[in-house]
């Protein structure tokens, strides 16, 4: 029967024997050489429970964390050296496990965010126009138990439906339907008015589901609007003529002969049933002038004009006067210097 290498490998009979022979001397003491904490790794972890320390030749077994898988079928082992280290092995041997591949969702698509669906990788899904998502948006590879999966289930798309929309006073719109799918639309329209005077509708007649049970407005409004007849004094009209004046109507002005318009020649009649802008009025005071803005005149190039084309005949005359100036410029520098030439020659005569 071999004799074993490790004492802590030995059975409790062997230990005590071991001992004994130790004590009296007949075995060789011990190295008191040893390893300390074996490498770590973020995919491995120690096969068995971990010791304080390690004798020299003696073997730890790595296996791969929960979430990795073993890429080598050989077992993932360091030894402890002579030297009292671990020499290095590869943490390789222990890839990440992948997620099931995702499908795309009926009237949707998933995205994928990190490029594979390993451990700790994520995937989004998205809907097509038309439709919204019911379920989570992002899922996320994570470990359950020896294994991994997505952390939520694959979501829906489900077809996007508007209710009806809000009833107005004074009209409505032409459909009883229960619900209205993405894009379609309603139109509204006023009824008629049993006294003298119309409704108007006032907003957007038309309205577009847009989103889940969200429209592209707010309804529109029914009501008389009326504006009063427009007289400007001294003035007089000159488009838009009618017996009443409601919603939108336009209306423009001239001044009488001798009469100047102060304010707007056009306005409308809005929705407070008030002319906008104000009606404008006609004065004997004309308008103040419009004031320009001088414009800076730069100094004038002394290049020659383009060749082939002739100079007008103010820049003849302009040229011409130039000339001249230069001319009696000159004569006068030379007068003067002759003056002084001659007078510095009498004091030193």
């Amino acid at each position: 029967m071999a004799c074993p290498q490790h004492h802590d490998s030995l059975l409790p009979s062997q230990a005590f024997l071991w001992f004994l022979l130790l004590d009296l001397g007949l075995l060789p003491s011990p190295s008191f050489a040893a390893c300390g904490d074996p490498p770590t790794f973020p995919n491995m972890e120690i096969s068995g429970p971990a010791k304080l320390t390690y004798d020299v030749g003696e073997r730890v077994v790595y296996k791969c964390k929960p979430g990795y898988q073993k890429v080598v079928s050989e077992t993932i082992f360091t030894i402890c050296g002579a030297d009292n280290n671990w020499p290095p092995i590869s943490s390789d041997a222990c890839r990440k496990r992948s997620c099931s591949t995702p499908r795309d969702p009926l009237n949707g698509q998933v995205n994928v965010l990190n490029g594979s669906y390993e451990l700790g990788t994520q995937i989004q899904f998205v809907c097509n126009n038309g439709f919204y998502l019911v379920g989570a948006e992002t899922l996320h590879c994570l470990v359950k138990g020896s294994s991994v999966e997505w952390s939520e289930e694959d979501p829906s798309c489900q077809k996007l439906l508007c209710q009806p929309p809000p009833e107005i006073t004074n009209g409505g719109y032409s459909t009883d339907q229960e619900e209205f799918e993405y894009l379609d639309v309603v139109t509204y329209t006023c009824n008629s008015n049993t006294g003298p005077d119309p409704f108007s509708l006032i907003g957007e007649a038309k309205l577009h589901c847009i989103g889940r049970n969200l429209w592209s407005g707010d309804p529109p409004e029914c009501k008389v609007v009326k504006c009063p007849y427009p007289t400007v004094p001294n003035g007089r009209q000159t488009s838009g003529f009618s017996a009443k004046h409601y919603y939108k109507s336009t209306v423009t002005f001239a001044c009488l002969e001798g009469f100047f318009l102060q304010g707007h020649n056009m306005v409308v009649c809005e929705a407070n049933s008030t002319w906008q802008p104000a009606l404008p009025r006609c004065g004997k005071e004309p308008p103040p002038p419009p004031t320009f803005r001088p414009v800076s005149r730069g100094i004038q190039s002394s290049r020659s004009a383009p060749s082939g084309s002739a100079p007008s005949s103010s820049q003849s005359g302009n040229s011409k006067s130039s000339e001249r100036l230069h001319c009696e410029r000159g004569r006068a520098w030379i007068i003067a210097v002759t003056i002084v030439l001659q007078e510095y020659s009498f004091i030193y005569a």
